[in-house]
């Protein structure tokens, strides 16, 4: 089960309440990057209480079309296979949140005779100076822009799309690790200064440098940031990257049979492999790429 992943679909908006609660259930079997959901219809129309495996199916179905989920391979089971899913972290962020524009509303109690109605707050009493302002982690209100002081030099467009860019990031990354401590960071690191652009294409040219790689070579996101390395891929010159090497380190990958690194590969990246006549669309689906 990943907490983090529950807690963060949890405070986004899917569409309806069918759509979220299998959203869920299928985050409490997933890992912290999303991946490894391989659950039973059946046993998750039963759990949840719904009419059909086919209702299931057919939301689990419309995820797929939204791009919030994706198939990433298929799993042995008793009754033939399983279909594996993978939540992507980028879709999540990507959606609306629950809380937006969820301003406390304030609490009044009537008054005696004609008196006007008064507004009463939590703290303060009679002219005690203005309660400190709402601060408090549960409070509703949410921040969505760094905060910084009015006569501060602004380094960000004021029209940057902050959920756009986590994006374009999630999207980008090879290995998204905690989806809040990189939100936090990729705040923190804007915040700093440093430029959006500079960040994505760092996050791609990492991805280029790991293809191939375990992901357990590969840092989490939230580190990477935290260590600043886009600054590294960025500064130094990097020479051309050649689309032929890539397509044979994947097919490479594809016929060595790895399942556990074969199921990240998406059906268009594999399409590429065998338009190149690299591999063999029985190899992809040998490897657990479901075409």
């Amino acid at each position: 089960m990943s907490i983090e992943l529950y807690s963060l679909i949890r405070r986004r908006s899917v569409g309806s309440p069918t759509k979220k609660s299998i959203l869920l259930y299928m985050a409490d079997a997933a890992s912290d990057d999303g991946s490894g959901i391989w659950v039973s219809k059946g046993n998750m129309a039963a759990d949840l209480e719904m009419k059909s495996k086919r209702t299931v199916q057919t939301h689990v179905s419309e995820l797929v079309a939204a791009g919030i989920v994706f198939e990433v391979g298929q799993r042995k089971c008793r009754n033939g296979f399983t279909v594996e899913y993978r939540i992507d972290l980028g879709a999540v962020l990507s959606l609306p949140s629950t809380r937006a524009g969820n301003a406390p509303v304030p609490q009044h109690i009537a008054g005696a005779g004609n008196a006007p109605v008064q507004e009463m707050h939590p703290t303060g009493a009679g002219n005690a100076p203005l309660p400190v302002q709402e601060m408090h982690p549960n409070h509703p209100f949410n921040h969505y822009r760094t905060l910084c002081p009015a006569d501060a030099d602004h380094t960000q467009d004021l029209d940057f799309d902050f959920q756009e860019f986590i994006s374009k990031f999630s999207s980008a990354y090879p290995r998204m690790g905690d989806a809040e401590k990189t939100e936090d960071e990729l705040r923190t690191a804007l915040g700093e200064g440093a430029d959006p652009q500079e960040m994505l294409a760092g996050a791609k040219a990492y991805a280029v440098e790991q293809e191939g790689n375990k992901p357990r070579y590969i840092l989490y996101s939230e580190n990477w940031l935290k260590q600043k390395r886009w600054r590294q891929l960025v500064t130094k010159p990097k020479e051309p990257v050649d689309p032929k090497k890539i397509l044979k380190a994947r097919a490479k990958t594809i016929l060595e049979g790895k399942t556990f690194i074969c199921r990240h590969i998406t059906a268009a990246s594999a399409g590429e492999c065998i338009t190149a006549q690299l591999v063999t669309v029985e190899q992809c689906r040998t490897a657990g790429i479901n075409l």
